[in-house]
């Protein structure tokens, strides 16, 4: 649960900083809402899941000896499923709050 709240809160914050870039972005500003929203929502994944992949894949070796593969599976599994979640607060926190 901790790990999905955590997606959900990176997202909604990179969602509303990215599409508020517009202001001051060229690239930003010609892209469409959809691309927006996309952008957003990779950039989210990268940010959220780079350190659990990095250590169930070939950090393997340096980690901790009381991490195991099912609890990283676990948080990958969180902060991915939140991403999208993110994506909706952040749309909704732009049309409702920055409108």
């Amino acid at each position: 649960m901790g790990g999905f709240l955590f997606g959900a809160l990176v997202a909604a914050v990179i969602m509303v900083l990215l599409c508020n870039a517009g202001e001051f972005s060229p690239f930003m500003a010609r892209l469409h809402a959809l691309q927006q929203i996309i952008v957003a929502a990779l950039a989210s994944l990268v940010i959220v899941d780079a350190k659990p992949l990095a250590d169930k894949t070939f950090l393997r070796e340096r980690r901790c000896s009381f991490v195991l593969d099912e609890d990283l599976s676990a948080t990958l599994r969180g902060r991915t499923s939140g991403v999208p979640a993110g994506v909706l607060v952040g749309i909704l926190i732009q049309n409702y709050v920055m409108n």
